[in-house]
């Protein structure tokens, strides 16, 4: 559901929905700083973060929020370590490292069919008159014992 707030990067108020917490206007400026980052890496592969942030212009908190994303990837000699977030093995981009990000969608999937089975069986329950949980009592008051 769509909600006020205040774009984190420049602080004006928008309607937000899902993502980062940023303006359309400061959307479009982040695509362009990644281009130049883009561009950048795609010319000198083996740049650091600071030079890349030096030369483009671009925040290295940016630049991090990019390798996070999937968006850019370190290379294999890189100085630059980044730690999957569960079991702090190197990884090259992203948040998790593939066996975390295998387990973590197995767990999900595992959640959504038991979400799906319980459903199954309270609207099984429901047809034959057992529902569990709220009712509505058709306008009767139930007497106190």
């Amino acid at each position: 559901m769509p909600e006020v707030i205040n774009c984190r990067r420049c602080k004006r108020i928008f309607m937000h929905t899902t993502g980062p917490q940023i303006c359309d206007a400061c959307k479009k400026l982040e695509e362009e700083e990644f281009e130049k980052v883009r561009a950048f890496v795609r010319e000198f592969p083996g740049a650091t973060i600071q030079e890349v942030s030096r030369e483009t212009g671009v925040s290295t908190h940016l630049i991090y929020r990019f390798l996070r994303e999937g968006r850019l990837e370190v290379a294999e000699s890189s100085p630059i370590a980044l730690q999957c977030e569960h079991c702090g093995v190197r990884i090259k981009s992203g948040r998790f490292c593939i066996t975390c990000s295998k387990r973590l969608a197995n767990d999900m999937i595992r959640a959504g069919k038991s979400l799906l089975e319980s459903y199954e069986r309270n609207n099984e329950l429901s047809k034959k008159g057992e529902a569990r949980g709220l009712r509505y009592l058709h306008g009767e008051l139930k007497e106190e014992e």
